[in-house]
């Protein structure tokens, strides 16, 4: 028997849709079931926060936008542009992806930089930062997490679910609780398509999930197609 209700389940999911090919009408459906279901957000690309903060004003929902994804290459000022910008439209949450050229380099002066900048410029926003943890050695993941919790980040995450970050198992959600002080969240994401899995990783220790699978979780429905995020 499962030991979280929908309700429980639902206010833990970050439902999304963050494909290139994503339409007005597919942002639409998305924020209708953020609302329906009782997700704890919608994460969207940034052309489309502003709509969703319109379908969702008064509901409850969070947005989340997906900035520097999925590759996270974008230069520093870039960001800090962006994240201006989209603070202006009231944008509640980012989830970004961290610069893996600098931290794979050692570069891990210019790689602090960039994530208290980001930090900074979102000015209260929820920042999640995005580790991609399947291309990280044990010790980049480590220094990872580390500045991230130095520099602000309220929540790290494993994986874009589009990148090279690999699927949300139990082992890499323990490890990265592991890494950081209780006051910064676990979010985990990659392939999270039924409950069962969705569970585990809340036992893990993940606080949020990030799936595009969000009404198939919570209702027990058929999952057809290929999952990414």
């Amino acid at each position: 028997m499962s030991k979280y209700s929908a309700k429980q389940l639902a206010s833990k999911i970050q439902h999304t849709n963050v494909a290139p090919e994503a339409t007005v009408r597919d942002i639409e459906k998305l924020c209708r079931e953020c609302v329906e279901y009782g997700f704890n957000a919608a994460v969207v690309n940034p052309i489309w926060v502003r709509h969703a903060l319109r379908l969702l004003k008064g509901s409850g929902v969070k947005v989340s936008a997906a900035l520097n994804f999925p590759i996270g290459a974008s230069t520093t000022l870039s960001k800090v542009v962006e994240i201006r910008n989209l603070a202006a439209y009231g944008c509640d949450e980012l989830d970004f992806m961290i610069n893996l050229g600098y931290l794979k380099s050692g570069m891990l002066e210019e790689f602090r930089r960039d994530v208290e900048l980001v930090v900074e410029a979102a000015e209260g926003m929820v920042v999640k930062a995005i580790l991609e943890t399947a291309v990280l050695t044990e010790e980049e993941l480590g220094a990872a997490a580390r500045i991230c919790e130095e520099a602000g980040v309220h929540y790290i995450k494993n994986s874009s679910g589009w990148g090279r970050g690999g699927p949300a198992t139990v082992e890499i959600i323990k490890l990265m609780r592991s890494l950081v002080s209780p006051k910064v969240g676990i979010k985990a994401s990659g392939g999270i398509r039924d409950r069962a899995t969705a569970e585990a990783l809340l036992d893990a220790g993940a606080d949020l999930l990030g799936t595009s699978r969000g009404v198939q979780i919570v209702t027990g429905g058929a999952v057809s197609g290929e999952v990414t995020y």
